[in-house]
């Protein structure tokens, strides 16, 4: 999973649901609200709070982020104890990468491969249109979030998309996970388990909080200015 480092952005498989189980919507019907209130949103903002776990050591960061359909992002991570310290800004443009490390005084850019592609979340690779040809989805028992109008959905990857046709091996395979609010129908938290044929596992989960759709963002929000002195590396894949 390579989250808000240069390509920005996740979904689901048929289930029936069962009153005794917890659920009051099916798969399909969460997957299709989601989708829809997707559709008739152009942008929304929110704080976040990252944790991730790499072969069981934690680190965690925080700041707010601003995602604007198609592929529009601007991220920015905060230090943990001091709101106003910049630990990383990351934008994406809709042509270009940009991820700026303050304490390095170094910028990382990186051409986008598909300007076009839509992604399902802020930093997840997996897109939107292509989500069920993709990934097998279920939806996950949790009676005390259901209760509460959440609902939590878990995506695993197609056969197809585990085979590396490089070297006949597998790619690293992927769940992602997506928690979604049924009061507007989009997700307050989503998260990634990563694990690869050296075993090495990384867990990731990001908490949404203080959303707002739809916000009149100037012209110039997404446009990344360099600043004085960084040194820009090019990443772009030859």
């Amino acid at each position: 999973m390579r989250l808000f480092s240069g390509g920005i952005v996740l979904l689901f498989l048929l289930l029936s649901a069962h009153v005794e189980s917890g659920y009051t919507y099916t798969v399909n019907e969460v997957f299709e609200n989601f989708r829809k209130a997707y559709n008739e949103s152009r942008n929304f903002s929110a704080e976040f709070e990252e944790t991730i776990f790499r072969d069981g050591v934690k680190s965690s960061s925080r700041g707010e982020l601003t995602f604007s359909k198609p592929n529009l992002l601007r991220k920015r991570t905060v230090g943990q104890k001091d709101p106003t310290q910049l630990v990383q800004l990351i934008v994406l443009d809709g042509t270009y990468s940009w991820a700026y490390t303050p304490l390095l005084n170094q910028v990382n850019k990186m051409k986008l491969n598909n300007p076009e592609h839509e992604p399902l979340l802020p930093g997840i690779d997996a897109s939107l249109q292509d989500v069920q040809k993709n990934y097998d989805i279920k939806l996950v028992v949790d009676e005390v979030a259901n209760q509460k109008g959440v609902y939590q959905l878990e995506l695993t990857p197609k056969s197809h998309l585990l085979s590396n046709p490089v070297d006949g091996g597998e790619s690293p395979r992927e769940t992602l996970e997506m928690w979604i609010q049924e009061s507007d129908w989009l997700p307050i938290q989503f998260g990634y388990k990563l694990q690869n044929e050296a075993e090495s596992n990384v867990i990731g989960v990001i908490s949404l909080t203080n959303i707002k759709r739809d916000r009149k963002l100037d012209a110039e929000f997404f446009k990344f200015d360099i600043p004085d002195g960084a040194e820009v590396i090019d990443i772009s894949p030859n």
